[in-house]
């Protein structure tokens, strides 16, 4: 069983990639929030994964509330593990889930890291397809070895992008300061289709007169509707509309 949350696609890769491996099923921690489902029943044996991106070297905080309410009813051992997707480093995220899980009486046996195109276009521009393409396409090399370690169920602490950790004290309490919705905007570009309002994982846009309205005053700030706008109508701030949209795209496989 592996939990994954993910804004534009990167963790979703992840989970099912490791997912097709290991023969197990995937879970969208996202929509377990919104059902406030957090009750699942362990086959014998079964893994438990995490897949998560990170957000200002923190969890996103919609695998926090995930996790502090997880109830996992166990049958025997189960081995369990992370792995985090990044553009740059992981901060202490998995330090602050392993913490979180250790409460639920959840014990992490492994974490993995691994560094792909960062969508956040608040920051870094995502223009560039080709240079998009050249980053995940080193990542895969990763994601295959990971999932290699979690099907043969190896332990140990394996995420070497941890970076200046230490720091996620403080980057957490900037993620929490900054998740605000006003600085979104719409732009008269926008077409009504209501997908920035399906994509929303914390629910906080909805539809007025066919135009997105955030009727939350926080949000993950995972940018999945910016990015899944199909005529880049939404902004967040001064700099992504010139920074581009992002959401993964498969690597094709040489022949």
């Amino acid at each position: 069983m592996i939990f994954y949350f993910s804004g534009t696609g990167n963790s979703k890769h992840v989970a099912d990639f490791i997912a097709g491996k290991t023969n197990d099923t995937v879970i969208n921690m996202a929509d377990c929030v919104k059902k406030m489902q957090y009750d699942f029943k362990l086959k014998k044996g079964e893994r438990v994964g995490f897949v998560y991106p990170i957000y200002c070297w923190s969890l996103p905080s919609v695998v926090e509330e995930f996790a502090k309410n997880l109830c996992l009813e166990k049958y025997g051992k189960h081995y369990t593990f992370s792995v985090a997707t990044c553009g740059v480093a992981t901060g202490g995220a998995d330090m602050q889930l392993a913490k979180i899980l250790a409460k639920r009486g959840i014990g992490l046996h492994a974490t993995f890291a691994v560094k792909m195109v960062d969508n956040y276009t608040i920051a870094f521009n995502v223009k560039n397809a080709s240079k998009n393409e050249a980053i995940n396409i080193k990542a895969e090399e990763s994601i295959k070895n990971i999932a290699f370690l979690i099907n043969n169920k190896t332990g140990g602490y394996h995420n070497h992008l941890r970076g200046l950790w230490p720091a996620s004290k403080a980057t957490k309490v900037v993620y929490q300061l900054t998740r605000k919705t006003s600085p979104f905007k719409v732009s008269e570009d926008c077409i009504g289709c209501g997908l920035c309002a399906k994509q929303c994982p914390a629910g906080a846009i909805s539809l007025d007169y066919g135009k997105p309205v955030w009727t939350e005053k926080k949000c993950a700030l995972c940018l999945s509707c910016l990015h899944h706008c199909p005529v880049n109508a939404i902004n967040y701030g001064p700099t992504t509309k010139n920074h581009g949209q992002y959401t993964y795209t498969e690597i094709k496989e040489d022949k």
